[in-house]
């Protein structure tokens, strides 16, 4: 007997596990009812749960930490730092095509370069991009232009895994801006994902892990502006004088000009009394907080989710000259070559270039970082085509194949 089969129940769990079709965030109430009594409620029983971020909120903690956005940033620059370079199927270098003169304007107001940086800034934030690239007569596209990923809207086709296609998955997207919604055709739009390993369509952003970390970089920023700004330093005057009878008590006098003085006086001025008294410090000590400590350890779960390394950055300890070239150069090897390639095999595929049998290629090779390696790849290429003309003078005929595959050319072309 046939085994039967829950379509429903296959079709809705897939909906949302691997195409993520609700586009809409559920809202997030975080202490619900703790909030409702807020600005009082932290005064009457101080706050004692934690805080975390709304991760929805993915550009304001791009805008307002500055951990994130470093990191963000870097990344994106190192990304748009590459040459784009087209290659035919022969794996000869293209000089002169329409997707050249897109490169050298892809907008009125970006460069290439500028353009990468936008597209990896949003897939950093919400791990998927979009650019607004219209096809025109003959397949032609001379706009490329990026489009913010939290005002995009995906409309999915509902066949799901029925169909083969992209654009059998989605039907086109919509550009939602202010109160205007603008509706985009699937090939006017170049749609770029980071997988996260479930989700085809949609994935969830890095940011959704990064809560934790994010939530403590504010609320240390907060802890030592309260710190600064209100709090200084935290204590107990007391009384020295003394007699035979032993210590002698401030008068309610003494005391209430004391702490006159005390209330009026700016945060770096200097208290004076005529009374005798001893400061007996009752605060914890700032450095004993850690918030360095914890601060630093956040910012390094935001490089190891980039896949970035600690070496670029700011360091107090180990910036060495060698461990910042190394950090580089494992950054571009480990990550950004990698990644960016993947964007480049994307768009490719997208606008039609892989269908001439064109391959776009991420070129790095000019980042000094890189160059010992070049050269060793250089060299390495050198031997080869010695090695390959010595077969030919041996009589050995070697057809274009053979010869790229003794060259490593295949695997220089993917």
């Amino acid at each position: 007997m046939a085994n039967s089969f829950n379509s429903d129940f296959f079709e809705s769990w897939f909906g949302i596990s691997i195409f993520n079709d609700n586009n809409k965030y559920q809202p997030r109430f975080i202490n619900e009812w703790r909030n409702s009594f807020d600005p009082y409620s932290s005064r009457i029983w101080g706050q004692k749960t934690a805080v975390w971020v709304d991760t929805e909120d993915a550009y304001k903690h791009y805008i307002e930490i500055p951990e994130l956005r470093i990191v963000v940033d870097k990344r994106a620059s190192m990304m748009a730092s590459n040459i784009p370079l087209l290659f035919d199927a022969n794996g000869e270098r293209i000089e002169n095509h329409w997707f050249i003169d897109l490169i050298n304007k892809p907008n009125p107001t970006q460069s290439w370069a500028d353009v990468i940086y936008s597209l990896s800034v949003n897939d950093a934030l919400w791990s998927s991009a979009f650019a607004y690239c219209p096809k025109r007569s003959f397949g032609i596209r001379n706009l490329m232009l990026p489009l913010p990923s939290d005002k995009m809207k995906i409309k999915l086709s509902g066949k799901k895994l029925k169909q083969m296609d992209a654009d059998g998955l989605i039907n086109g997207f919509e550009f939602c801006y202010d109160e205007d919604i603008e509706s985009l055709t699937f090939d006017d739009v170049i749609y770029l994902a980071t997988t996260d390993g479930i989700n085809i369509v949609n994935p969830s952003s890095r940011i959704e892990s990064l809560k934790y970390p994010l939530s403590n970089i504010k609320a240390q920023y907060h802890k030592r502006n309260v710190l600064l700004e209100n709090i200084g330093a935290i204590g107990i005057l007391s009384a020295k004088n003394s007699d035979m009878g032993g210590a002698i008590p401030m008068t309610a006098e003494e005391k209430k000009e004391i702490q006159s003085s005390w209330y009026r006086r700016s945060k770096d001025e200097i208290l004076i009394t005529e009374s005798d008294v001893t400061w007996n410090a009752m605060s914890y000590p700032t450095k004993d907080l850690m918030l360095f400590e914890e601060l630093n350890a956040d910012k390094i779960a935001i490089i190891d989710a980039y896949g970035l390394n600690s070496y670029l950055f700011s360091n107090e300890k180990g910036s060495t000259f060698t461990n910042v070239k190394e950090g580089v150069r494992m950054a571009y090897q480990d990550t950004i070559i990698p990644e960016t390639q993947q964007m480049y095999d994307s768009i490719a595929q997208q606008i039609g270039l892989k269908d001439e049998g064109i391959t776009l290629i991420a070129d790095f090779s000019h980042i000094p970082s890189l160059q010992s390696d070049e050269n060793l790849k250089a060299q390495s290429m050198k031997i080869k085509a010695e090695a390959i003309e010595k077969i030919i003078q041996a009589g050995v005929a070697l057809n274009e194949e053979e010869i790229r595959e003794i060259s490593g050319l295949n695997d220089l072309l993917g």
